[in-house]
This record gives C-alpha cells, structure tokens and sequence, in this order.
C-alpha cells in the first residue's frame, strides 16, 4: 500500500468541479479485473497523463454499499440468467463525507444501463422511498432485503484531454448481511474505464496491455453472493470464481 500511495502523490489532484467537466454522455464502458500486486506499476506508467480526484486533500475514497434482493433472489438470479432488462438496487454510502444514496440501476435488452438515485439515509426504512423504487423498478420497500454488504477503496483518474474517466478499486470485502459470512477480495483490482466513443487511443488501455490485462466483467454483488453463499444456485459464476482463486496464486 505504501508504494501505491507514494505514486499516486506523484499524479495531479483534481477537483470534484472539475473533473464534472468530463460528461460522457456517449460513451463506452470497459471493466479490467486483475492482481492488485499489478496496479502499482500500471499507476506509475500513466500517471504523467491523468489528473486524480481528491476530496478533503485524499484520494483514497472509502465505500459501503448495501445490495437489497428479494427473498428468492430474483435480481441475482436475473443476472446469472443473464436476462435483458434487469434491475439492481443498492445503498451507497461516501465514508468520507457519510453522504448516502439509494440507487437503481438498470439494464435494457440492447446491453445499456441506466442508474437513477436520490439522496436518502438508510435508517429511514425502504419503505419511505416507495415513490423513487416504483417509478424506477418493479419493486416496493416491503419487497426488499439487505443481502451483500461491499466495502472498498476508489481512485478516480481523469483525462479532461481525452474525455476519459477510469475508477481503480482495491481492498475489496464482501459480507453476507444475514449470516456474517464474508470473503476477502484485497487481493484483485478492479479498473473501469469510461471513455467517450470518438476517442481514439487511451493511454491506460495501453498501460493495461502492456501488463498483459484485459478486459473482463465483474458484478461485485453478483460474484460476492455466489461466493459466500454455498447453498445457491452459482453455475454462471463458477468461472469467474475460479479465475479470482487463481489471482490470489499470483
């Protein structure tokens, strides 16, 4: 963590006001999954070409998020479906600020997805924002449960040149909230970039090539379930959760 954070001070801050800036609103969505072990050298070949969002002087940005299911898990099973027009619905709190925000996110039948939110703490009960989930999703508060909590850390780079965005996450826990069962993913990294479609060349898919990493999805609810749940269903996911097990050999 100490290298990491020492290459990280070498990239230019930026503000949340600036880095708005960088809209995207028409643009492409790449995930990479990969060694953590691997990020700083990555880091370190791009960071003359982007800037890094700071908020209170730190970079470092710590986030909870609370993934809501039904009882039969019907937005998990959705999703190992892989079915068109599909939900998730989340609570997301900001640590360093304890802003918090329920969000959905949807998934038309042409691979695009959607996300509405509003401000809105948790300890006000689902119920209070059936208004916001009705006009959003199919479901009700009373629907709903707490079934995954997933904590991380978030570096946000910017190329204001480039139009590109790219979230870094790292420290990445997930937690059963009826059981307390939890599993330990520090040992990946996960980048995704946002670029606008008329961009050309970006110099952290470059860097991310040359370090022989390639693109490759990961739904940190989806994955999360599967691997602290023993007793549901997982055959899409068992792929990936070997893939992940391998990572941690590296």
């Amino acid at each position: 963590m100490s290298d990491l954070k020492n290459i990280v001070s070498k990239i230019r801050p930026i503000s949340l006001s600036e880095m708005d800036s960088v809209k995207l609103l028409n643009r492409t969505d790449t995930k990479y999954l990969f060694e953590s072990a691997k990020l700083p050298n990555i880091l370190n070949e791009i960071a003359s070409d982007y800037a890094i969002l700071h908020i209170d002087n730190n970079p470092f940005q710590d986030y909870k998020t609370i993934y809501f299911d039904t009882k039969d898990c019907d937005m998990f099973y959705a999703h190992q479906k892989g079915k068109c027009n599909r939900y998730k619905i989340r609570h997301r709190t900001y640590l360093s600020s304890n802003d918090e925000f329920l969000e959905i996110k949807f998934k038309n039948n042409k691979g695009r997805t959607f996300k509405k939110r509003i401000a809105f703490p948790l300890e006000n009960g689902l119920s209070q924002a059936d208004d916001f989930l009705l006009k959003n999703s199919p479901f009700i508060g009373a629907q709903l449960i707490e079934r995954t909590l997933v904590k991380y850390t978030r570096l946000t780079l910017v190329d204001l040149v480039r139009g590109e965005r790219a979230t870094v996450d790292v420290n990445l826990s997930i937690t059963d909230c009826d059981t307390n069962e939890s599993v330990d993913f520090s040992h990946i990294c996960i980048i995704e970039l946002k670029r606008d479609k008329s961009s050309s060349s970006s110099p952290m898919q470059e860097a991310l090539k040359k370090f022989r990493v390639f693109s490759k999805s990961m739904s940190k609810y989806s994955i999360g379930t599967a691997a602290i749940n023993p007793d549901i269903k997982i055959n899409r996911f068992k792929k990936k959760l070997r893939f992940l097990e391998k990572l941690k050999q590296k």
